[in-house]
């Protein structure tokens, strides 16, 4: 296990050292949208693969999938630019709590949002026939139908990812977090060394 959490610390090392040297200080709120766009749009699109009727689904069952298949990408690259937007910024004790839990409840909702294509990935339409050209399938392998749990999967990573963005939001409204006078080192300053 140590050598699980050394090859994660050298990883997380490397990427912190490039992120700061590429990426400006306001990378997370730059992209930290996608991904809660992303998740609302895949429910929505569940809801309304449920309360059509079932002829009027093919699209749906394709753009729930693929939805929910960049959303989990979307995820993944606003936690890696919060990492990076985290490194800008002084927190104070109680900010650096809600900090932790809105990086815990990120990492639920990206745990979600996979799992949600992982079921759908593995779910077979029934008594799919490969000569069934009307019907949908991932790959053409009769694979990637919505079931109740991938849509209980998507409906808790929209509940995480809201809670996650509430926690963000009360980290820089109440306590100033990635407001100027929470920065290491002056903006201007930053931002000239990005320039």
């Amino acid at each position: 296990m140590s050598f699980l959490k050394s090859i994660w610390s050298a990883l997380l090392g490397a990427w912190i050292h490039f992120g700061l040297h590429v990426f400006p200080a306001t990378i997370h709120p730059m992209i930290v949208h996608f991904p809660i766009a992303l998740l609302f749009l895949a429910l929505l699109i569940e809801i309304l693969r449920i309360i059509l009727p079932p002829s009027e689904t093919r699209f749906y069952d394709r753009a729930g999938y693929w939805v929910v298949f960049l959303s989990v990408f979307a995820c993944i690259a606003a936690a890696a630019a919060g990492v990076i937007s985290e490194q800008y910024v002084r927190f104070t004790p109680a900010a650096a709590k809600v900090l932790s839990e809105h990086q815990l409840d990120a990492v639920i909702t990206i745990l979600a949002a996979i799992l949600a294509v992982l079921v759908r990935s593995f779910t077979r339409y029934p008594d799919f026939n490969k000569r069934d050209k009307e019907r949908w399938t991932l790959f053409g392998r009769g694979r990637g139908r919505p079931t109740w749990l991938s849509t209980l999967l998507v409906l808790i990573a929209v509940i995480m990812v809201s809670i996650t963005g509430h926690l963000g939001g009360t980290m820089v409204y109440h306590y100033g977090a990635g407001t100027p006078s929470t920065f290491r080192q002056p903006l201007q300053q930053t931002l000239r060394v990005r320039a």
